[in-house]
């Protein structure tokens, strides 16, 4: 009797569990990290990439409400603004329920809102849906990534077990479970944990090819990787996987000829990941279908094809440029993001760990080579094992995605994280072979690793707790009234500690530049109740010239200057000061320029990112570290001017 690929999964996973009492536990551990507050920065966005995932599926409505349920109106809302891929899948069922709510109760008008409110600003956009939405999309979508995080999880469990032993497999997943880099990224909206699940499980297919020459499995494996590769260019490495599993197929195959003519799976495997990567995009299928008959409608029907077209030219430019952050060599960018997304001693055990099985896999490597010499006995098996294929597709995906990394011009700890199960695989089998030779030791050595793991992961855990915007939002809130106003300087919301529902007032385009100074010393003009002062578009301005790209590009005539006279008591250095406002409350650590410190040398804010794992992360992951530094000031006197 034939089962279902689902049936023979679901029942594998019954079996690891049944015979692995630890397992249940790991995953619970690897459930209650992801799962631990959560609900962070709602109803704001821990990213700007979680705004623009989750909102996606409620354009499309506001095109629908603004035109009616047509083609043209499908095509429309899946091309506005920017062009993703499976995520509009994954995250538009899940807003779905909060979408039908909407619409059942007569508000359907907002999601038109929606799409005129960004011509205005992030801030009128953000505020355009009810707060409660946002709570019944965001939160949904960042749970999906919680499931697929598990499920990564189990799946190097599996990979560990099927090409060792159980013990592998515990150690592996134990420490994917408490790698920080998964735990920070399931605390958003995004395609990287997705991305991971679908690498691991074609990592795991692969292997089970190597050992069956299986086509269903190697065809299987080449539609996820066309799905991972939707989600994330970079999984593109999922290919390497499986033309290294061809390989190591061949090798082991009685009839080796039979095994390397395979134009089924050598041609199919590549066609498969194309049209499934072309169907994870929803904006592509939709707008392969002609709007109507009338017209050139093959022309009509080569949009979607472009769509697609321009969402790759749009990747492989965009990495060119540091985008004004900061200006380092890709080594130091390399090392900054394994070291914050692993920790030091996780870091370094993942050297050993690699260092170790480039060894093996040399040693192994020179075995077959003179078994087909002839010096081996015939009593010595020449065919690769599993292990050597687990530890040749690890250390491909490595140096595979270490090449590609080498020509951008920045890259944070999220791009990184295909890496990190690749590494600790090879750490969890280099354990197992220090085990063979030195018994006690290795697994002392094992227990520290662990250990010292889960405290940098647990510490970057629990700072969800007590974020530095939430904290303000929260003040914000105890403190004012029902209609009470705030002033802010940063350009997105998602970047501000301002309350959702208030009047905000904010810079615009038209108070943009050299023009922002003049508004913002009018403040007693506006006239609100507080002011909230973040890290990005206020306190840097404070920053000395050689601080970073990013406060140079920022600060304008007079910014400094007006920062410096909202805080102080005298010595003032603006027509307009003093200003009615004192400061009422300050959250998060504060950055080290304020008190007169220089910025981190190079050297140290590189060392120190894989030591403190809530740490500041340039371009758009979380603003962690003193990216959350906010200063809240409220009006105690009467606006005179």
């Amino acid at each position: 009797m034939r089962f279902s690929p689902l049936h023979r999964a679901r029942k594998q996973v019954r079996d690891d569990l049944e015979a692995d009492p630890y397992l249940t536990y790991i995953l619970l551990l690897s459930a209650v990290l992801s799962l631990f507050w959560i609900w962070h920065r709602l109803p704001n966005f821990a990213t700007r990439d979680e705004r623009w995932r989750v909102v996606d599926s409620m354009e499309i409505a506001g095109f629908v409400v603004n035109d009616g349920l047509t083609v043209e109106a499908l095509q429309d809302g899946s091309t506005y603004w920017r062009v993703f891929g499976p995520t509009l899948y994954l995250y538009g069922l899940v807003a779905l329920p909060a979408i039908a709510i909407v619409v059942l109760t007569g508000e359907a008008s907002v999601f038109s809102d929606l799409l005129s409110a960004i011509g205005t600003d992030f801030y009128a956009h953000w505020q355009a849906l009810p707060a409660w939405v946002w709570w019944a999309t965001v939160l949904p979508a960042r749970l999906v990534n919680v499931v697929f995080a598990v499920g990564a999880v189990y799946l190097l469990y599996r990979i560990g077990t099927h090409v060792r032993d159980r013990a592998t497999g515990r150690l592996a997943s134990l420490l994917l479970a408490l790698t920080w880099g998964v735990v920070v990224l399931t605390h958003e909206a995004g395609e990287d944990v997705p991305a991971l699940f679908c690498l691991l499980l074609v990592f795991y297919l692969a292997l089970r090819y190597v050992e069956t020459g299986s086509r269903r499995l190697f065809l299987t494996g080449s539609a996820i990787g066309g799905f991972a590769i939707a989600l994330k260019p970079t999984t593109g490495v999922t290919a390497i996987l499986l033309g290294i599993a061809y390989l190591f197929r061949v090798r082991r195959a009685p009839d080796t000829r039979d095994a390397l003519r395979r134009p089924e799976l050598l041609l199919g495997g590549p066609a498969v990941a194309i049209v499934v990567m072309y169907l994870s995009y929803p904006s592509a299928v939709l707008n392969t279908l002609p709007s109507s008959l009338s017209g050139d409608v093959l022309a009509s029907m080569w949009d979607g094809p472009e769509v697609l077209l321009s969402r790759i030219d749009r990747l492989a430019g965009e990495k060119t440029s540091s985008h004004g952050w900061l200006s380092r060599p890709a080594w130091w960018w390399y090392v900054r993001g394994t070291a914050n997304g692993l920790g030091w001693p996780l870091t370094l055990a993942a050297v050993g760990g690699i260092a170790a099985s480039v060894v093996v896999l040399a040693r192994r490597a020179g075995a077959t080579l003179r078994s087909e010499s002839g010096v081996l006995s015939d009593s010595q098996d020449p065919a690769p094992s599993i292990e050597t294929a687990a530890i040749a597709f690890a250390l491909s995906v490595i140096a595979v995605m270490t090449a590609v990394y080498s020509t951008w011009a920045y890259f944070r700890t999220h791009h990184l994280l295909p890496m990190f199960p690749m590494a600790i695989l090879l750490i969890a089998l280099s354990f197992q072979w220090l085990d063979v030779e030195y018994g006690q030791a290795a697994r002392v050595l094992a227990v520290l690793l662990i250990v010292s793991t889960a405290i940098y992961t647990g510490i970057g855990t629990l700072g969800y707790a007590s974020q530095p915007r939430d904290e303000a939002v929260g003040w914000l809130q105890a403190h004012g009234g029902a209609d009470a106003t705030v002033e802010t300087y940063a350009e997105d919301s998602q970047e501000a500690a301002v309350p959702h529902g208030w009047t905000i007032y904010r810079p615009t385009a038209e108070t943009g530049g050299y023009a922002r100074v003049a508004w913002l010393q009018d403040v007693e003009q506006r006239c609100p109740d507080y002011i909230a002062l973040n890290y990005q578009r206020a306190m840097l301005w404070l920053a000395p010239d050689n601080h970073s790209q990013l406060s140079e590009r920022w600060t304008y005539r007079s910014d400094a200057a007006y920062i410096h006279d909202l805080l102080a008591d005298s010595d003032y250095r603006t027509a307009n000061a003093p200003y009615p406002y004192d400061v009422a409350a300050t959250f998060g650590r504060e950055p080290p320029f304020l008190d007169g410190g220089q910025p981190y040398d190079r050297t140290w804010n590189m060392i120190r990112a894989g030591i403190y794992p809530r740490t500041i992360q340039y371009g758009d992951p979380q603003d962690l570290g003193v990216y959350g530094y906010v200063i809240v000031l409220e009006r105690t006197g009467e606006c005179g001017r």
